[in-house]
């Protein structure tokens, strides 16, 4: 039997028992304490850190969870708060008093042992406000007649997490068979090539060679280290990998780095990146214009935010400048965790700098636990008409989480629901050997992880029809934000998970076909969605094209042999 949250029942088990006694789990026992702090006897959580224990039941029955909590806003919003079952999101809430209150919840258990935290999803601090949440306890209360939960024993927790590694595993395994099975009728469709003459008469017989050459859906990564090295034949190996396996480039625009002195923005490197993608049919996205943390807070503005005139000018001259070369922007970066700053009036600066740009609306933490305050300002945003056409999800907090594949595909569903295509923006599974988190599958991040779990979680979003791009965050560990983060060790050698993300994309994901027109002149192929080079040959004349193969579109292609 599965945990269940059941309002009725928490009724009914309050009217019986009351909600007096059971096992307290204080901020001096408690086991989980990932963020935060004591402050005058209560838990301080911080920065979506989780508090709770392992707690085993004797026996099967009805129990309730109670929270005894208060809370302090910021911008008249509330801590928000979930309970979580052994690692999954149960409840979401909002400790909306300053004073201590109690918050319940019914548990439906089994005769084990469970492990029960409350998270804390939306900490922020705005203008010298601190949202925070305090925690007196976690109880957890038997109906009558039942003993009372203990907390578990060592044995019992290994149990526990045996027993939940088994479940995960195969939940792990049926939700990566499912995505290679929906693959083809997501991303593939039919196509015909004709062949003909000077005269355009069919050619029957024809040998046809074509090949997939450039993917419709976006594998990306950042560029941040493009002729950084320091030596040649250095920068010459990072360019050969980067184009080896990517058709997309995040570039760089961190406003501290980038304009140190005002009115200087540096345009020059940029401009190299630009034309060196652009040569090799490598698409682009600029990253972030605009974000409140302080790498995105020019240092001649005295460590704040510029005025709201200045804001604008650096989006739309920057915007304007590289239309048509940089298809997409994330115009504010982390809006959701950063308050100052609004995506409104940016997004619409850049909206009119560039009509034709692709505006995405990037955020952390979505992974672990849906993010709700990113869902909720993007659909207020959708709401209230802010232009924005895809919704960014990075990847990579928390930093060790080996996110569970089905609740991945869960959460891409619910932000798919907003009508916007998705695109996983940063993804950093680290070869840094430390243990894996976030799930009940028992690990280490070492290269082999990293390249297992690469490929499942590329497999599960190539799967999903509403995303079209997937970008790792640091090729190279030299260089890298987080050890070990790269797909190329610090020497540029690849690791397992260049040359697994290689065969699925340049390999299994991949389309080349050679046949014989009919006697109409033509021949039919089913392949990935992108840009075809095509060749015909018959006799001693022969001729090429290129042609791009696009979701609903009849794909029906002409070669002309002179």
């Amino acid at each position: 039997m599965r945990s269940v949250i059941n309002a009725a029942l928490l009724a009914a088990l309050i009217s019986v028992s009351g909600l007096a006694h059971g096992l307290d789990i204080t901020p001096g026992s408690a086991r989980i304490k990932t963020i935060g702090g004591i402050q005058k006897g209560l838990w301080n959580l911080w920065s979506n850190g989780e508090f709770g224990d392992h707690v085993a039941f004797a026996k099967p029955g009805e129990y309730a969870i109670v929270l005894g909590a208060h809370g302090s806003p910021v911008g008249n919003e509330w801590p928000l708060a979930a309970l979580f079952i052994d690692g999954r999101r149960r409840e979401t809430f909002t400790v909306d008093s300053p004073d201590l209150k109690d918050y319940a919840f019914a548990l439906k258990a089994d005769a084990r042992a469970y492990r029960i935290t409350v998270a804390f999803l939306n900490d922020a601090m705005e203008g010298g406000e601190d949202r925070n949440l305090y925690i007196e306890r976690l109880r957890v209360s038997p109906a009558a007649g039942l003993p009372e939960p203990t907390i578990a024993t060592d044995k019992e927790i290994t149990q526990m997490h045996e027993e939940l590694g088994k479940q995960a595993a195969e939940a792990e395994r049926l939700a990566v068979d499912a995505a290679r099975k929906s693959i083809p009728a997501v991303r593939m469709g039919d196509a015909a090539v004709r062949v003909i003459d000077a005269d355009g008469k069919p050619v029957p017989g024809a040998a046809v060679h074509a090949e997939l050459v450039r993917h419709a859906f976006l594998f990306g990564c950042n560029i941040y280290m493009f002729g950084r090295f320091g030596k040649p034949e250095e920068n010459a190996a990072y360019s050969r990998r980067f184009a080896e396996l990517f058709n997309y480039a995040t570039v760089a625009f961190y406003w501290a780095s980038y304009e140190p002195e005002q009115g200087k923005p540096n345009y020059a490197y940029t401009d190299g990146v630009v034309s060196w993608c652009r040569e090799r049919g490598i698409r682009m996205k600029g990253h972030p214009l605009l974000w409140g943390h302080d790498a995105g807070k020019p240092k001649w503005a005295g460590g704040k935010q510029s005025e709201p005139e200045i804001r604008r000018k650096r989006v739309f001259d920057i915007v304007r400048r590289f239309s048509g070369k940089i298809d997409f922007w994330e115009v504010v970066n982390e809006p959701s965790h950063c308050g100052e700053l609004t995506i409104d009036e940016p997004y619409r600066w850049a909206r009119e700098a560039d009509p034709k740009a692709r505006l995405i609306v990037n955020d952390y933490y979505v992974l672990a636990d849906g993010c709700p305050q990113f869902l909720d300002l993007l659909t207020a945003a959708k709401r209230n008409g802010v232009p924005f056409d895809g919704i960014g999800i990075q990847a990579h907090e928390p930093r060790t989480d080996r996110f569970p594949l089905d609740g991945v595909r869960r959460i891409l569903d619910d932000y798919a629901a907003l009508g916007k295509g998705l695109h996983i923006t940063e993804f950093t599974p680290c070869s840094s050997g430390e243990a894996f988190t976030g799930t009940p599958i028992r690990g280490t991040w070492d290269e082999a992880a990293q390249a297992d779990y690469a490929a499942k979680f590329y497999t599960v979003c190539f799967a999903h029809p509403a995303v079209q791009a997937i970008t790792w965050w640091d090729l190279c560990d030299a260089g890298s934000w987080l050890p070990g983060g790269g797909m190329l060790r610090k020497d540029l050698s690849p690791k397992p998970v260049y040359d697994a993300l290689r065969k699925l994309i340049r390999e299994e994901w991949h389309t080349k076909v050679d046949a014989k027109t009919d006697a109409n002149g033509e021949i039919r192929l089913r392949g990935f969605y992108g840009r075809y080079a095509i060749t015909a040959e018959a006799g001693n004349a022969w001729a090429s094209a290129e042609a791009s193969m696009m979701r609903s579109s009849e794909n029906r292609f002409v070669v002309r042999i002179e």
